[in-house]
């Protein structure tokens, strides 16, 4: 018989659930390799931790008094430099997203677990924790990488799991595109029906735009059905990428400024395209150029509505410069100081309390993709500006 390896001193793995069972099997899954105590409930696990450190702490979610995400929030405190990971079922998928998003797991495990990757995880968590003892700055890093690459892999199954209700609405759009072909003789009904003039006026009003909203939910689907493909393929890439297709830009920039249009009547703004009639065309992805500029159009009306002012303005304007074309996206809001607009663009880095900070970072990874970069200016209380520059199609 082999002989058990001596763990005493080796870095401790503390596993936190509520029920009985799992606590058991998940101790003799990993006792060999790994020091390991287990706690029924967050307070337990404070107080152990407040006696001994411990490499990595693994907690479930839904758990009594105290839950998971609140055990993990005060461990981030007291006990930093121990690594924090989460195991749960599929269906909690959303506290996982928001434990990842406040920085309160490096990883996550999902229930029933595999012996083989929790094994794996273990042994990352340990030999990450025993070298961050020296380097604390380097640790940080490593776990900055890890937060995004967990945020990915959440990424794949929301975009699998998103692919069958997207296509059913389209689907669905389709049959409502063959009625909106109809509305000439609903209409007609409807203005030959002995109802209140009032009632008729609504009615026809309604029948009317019937074609246009349904053209306008198509091309939004499409759009949708784009992104997730183009997202599908980043997190999986194809053995062998196509060409960047060439686009003709123009039209990308009205149709993002059209979803803005609102913004003239809420915060008494103007929005609008300011360039030439005609514009080169570029080599990128129509859905990546409209992701974007949705991101960065948006965020331009955000700061104007944040200004408070009426008769202030968001305005594309364009020009070629080389064998780039310029797209600047100009905005009359609140401005960036310059401690934040050099953060803006960090993964994470945000203004909003209802922010990511992921758009900014989003758009320099699909504008570079296709060749170009981004620059942002900006001075507060007079705006910010930023520029896109795009390869020109030869």
């Amino acid at each position: 018989m082999a002989e058990s390896k001596d763990l005493s001193n080796a870095p401790l793995v503390l596993y936190v659930d509520d029920e009985r069972p799992n606590r058991i099997v998940f101790e003799q899954s990993v006792k060999t390799e790994f020091r390991i105590k287990t706690a029924p409930d967050a307070k337990t696990a404070l107080e152990m931790l407040a006696v001994e450190d411990a490499a990595v702490l693994v907690t479930d979610i839904r758990m009594p008094e105290m839950d998971g995400l609140d055990l993990l929030r005060i461990v981030k405190q007291r006990h930093p430099q121990t690594l924090r990971m989460v195991i749960t079922a599929f269906s909690d998928i959303d506290p996982i997203l928001k434990a990842i998003n406040e920085g309160l797991v490096a990883r996550y495990i999902i229930k029933p677990f595999d012996r083989d990757e929790v094994m794996q995880a273990l042994r990352w968590g340990t030999e990450l924790w025993s070298f961050g003892q020296a380097s604390a700055e380097l640790l940080r890093r490593i776990l900055q990488t890890e937060r995004l690459a967990s945020l990915g892999g959440l990424a794949a199954l929301y975009v699998h799991d998103l692919r069958t209700p997207i296509n059913s609405v389209t689907a669905n759009l389709d049959e409502l595109r063959a009625i909106a072909e109809s509305t000439p003789a609903l209409h007609e009904a409807i203005a030959q029906a002995p109802i209140d003039d009032r009632v008729k006026a609504r009615l026809l009003q309604k029948v009317d735009d019937t074609p246009e909203l349904v053209s306008d939910i198509k091309e939004g689907m499409q759009l949708i059905q784009g992104m997730l493909g183009g997202l599908w393929d980043f997190i999986r890439p194809p053995a062998t990428m196509s060409e960047r297709p060439v686009i003709d830009p123009l039209p990308v920039i009205r149709q993002t400024l059209s979803m803005y249009q609102k913004l003239t009547i809420y915060a008494e703004a103007h929005i609008g395209y300011r360039g030439p009639t005609q514009l080169p065309s570029v080599r990128m992805s129509p859905v990546a150029l409209t992701q974007v500029l949705l991101n960065l159009v948006g965020n331009a009306a955000q700061a104007v509505i944040a200004r408070r002012e009426p008769n202030r303005s968001v305005a594309i304007d364009a020009r070629p410069a080389g064998d780039m074309l310029e797209l600047l996206i100009r905005d009359e809001g609140v401005g960036m100081p310059p401690e934040v607009l050099r953060k803006i663009g960090t993964p994470y880095f945000t203004t909003r309390a209802e922010g990511t900070g992921l758009g900014i970072a989003n758009c320099h990874r699909l504008v570079g993709s296709a060749g170009g970069r981004i620059k942002i200016e900006s001075e507060p209380g007079v705006g910010t500006t930023v520029t896109l520059l795009l390869p020109i199609a030869a």
